[in-house]
């Protein structure tokens, strides 16, 4: 894998024309549908945004980290440029509290699916364009060429940084190699989301966009055993954003949003009672000074949920084919053992041990049968 991320840093030409190529058809295929409603456009871009891209890149990231951030993402590549001409103002300590992206992917999601705007041209033009219009807006104000936009506010980066942790590709930083580097130091890293690359230990921000591959012969593109980031996570490093997130977002809204879609107060009663359920059950488990790093052993079931949510809510032709089931058993089932993994790692009593694979086979259930 190290000549791939090496690619990516030698070759940033050729990856500025892939991004502004994604960012041309994405915009035609938000804004075509709306412009020319009777073109037949608006049936590609539903099956292309909800279809194709939403699943595709929920399950990419949970695999590979989020190239798609770094490489393809419309957003971040005009957050970027905006940010090279814009005002250069620093981030502020207002715009860097943790739960900004977390509030917003809630809120998105819940218009999302309690409007059913998924459905119509005007519903993708509200729910993602005005995503993309704050990116644009982030970026004219907001830093000197770089991404302010998705390193802070970024409503999908909130649940693609949960499922990056698990991801079996990251970009592995040798700080002793970093260190003995030669003197004078090359020019440092020009990250664009102003990561402390020499520090790095966590793929949870890291956008894999290969710009630091082989900086001071210490970084580089490999692989690693999934979940490994969260077996290792220390209970001080738990924070209470991800775990309320995981709990009431990944796990509880998303599940009540594909379920009971165009009904707002079902949507969130079930996603408050099912949130409050698991984050009830990690207590039970781990007490309320580890809940919190136990619920990060969660992400694979949820992530695998999210994703099949997102499939059969998209793809109305499974359905019709009763492909359906047929993917939700291996997903689901890959999902429960890896996070009953994942939960046998981080507690070591055997009643929390217990709790937690009840919790688990819980949602698997709930996956499967509802």
């Amino acid at each position: 894998m190290k000549a791939v991320g090496d690619f990516l840093h030698r070759r940033q030409d050729v990856v500025r024309r892939l991004q502004w190529s994604m960012a041309l058809v994405y915009f035609a295929l938000l804004l075509g549908p709306v412009l020319a409603p009777a073109s037949g456009l608006g049936r590609v871009a539903e099956a292309v945004f909800w279809g194709v891209w939403w699943p595709a890149v929920i399950l990419s990231v949970m695999v590979f980290g989020q190239f798609w951030c770094g490489v393809l993402c419309p957003d971040g590549t005009v957050t970027e440029c905006a940010s090279r001409h814009g005002h250069g103002a620093k981030p502020t300590e207002a715009l860097r509290w943790g739960w900004w992206p977390l509030l917003a992917f809630a809120m998105v999601t819940l218009f999302s699916d309690a409007l059913d705007a998924h459905r119509s041209a005007w519903g993708t033009l509200a729910a993602v364009g005005t995503m993309s219009a704050l990116a644009l807006a982030t970026g004219l104000w907001f830093g000197k060429g770089r991404r302010v936009w998705c390193r802070y506010l970024c409503p999908a980066g909130a649940v693609f940084s949960l499922l990056a942790r698990a991801s079996a590709l990251h970009f592995k930083v040798d700080r002793a190699a970093w260190d003995a580097a030669p003197r004078p130091a090359p020019k440092p890293v020009d990250c664009p989301l102003l990561l402390d690359v020499r520090r790095l230990t966590s793929n949870e921000k890291c956008n894999m966009c290969g710009r630091c591959s082989g900086h001071r012969g210490a970084v580089e593109l490999s692989w690693r055993p999934p979940g490994s980031e969260i077996i290792t996570l220390r209970d001080d490093e738990a924070r209470p954003w991800d775990a309320v997130g995981i709990c009431f977002v990944l796990v509880g809204l998303c599940f009540a949003g594909f379920h009971w879609t165009g009904e707002p107060a079902a949507i969130l009663g079930v996603a408050l009672a099912l949130g409050c359920a698991v984050a009830a059950s990690l207590v039970l488990a781990a007490g309320r000074a580890g809940w919190k790093r136990l619920a990060y052993a969660l992400i694979p079931l949820a992530g695998f949920g999210l994703f099949l949510g997102a499939v059969e809510h998209s793809l109305a032709l499974l359905e019709r084919l009763d492909l359906l089931p047929w993917l939700r058993w291996p997903f689901v089932g890959l999902g429960v053992v890896w996070s009953g993994r994942l939960g046998w790692s981080l507690v070591a009593d055997i009643r929390a041990r217990i709790v937690f694979a009840i919790l688990s086979v819980g949602l698997a259930a709930l996956y499967l049968l509802v």
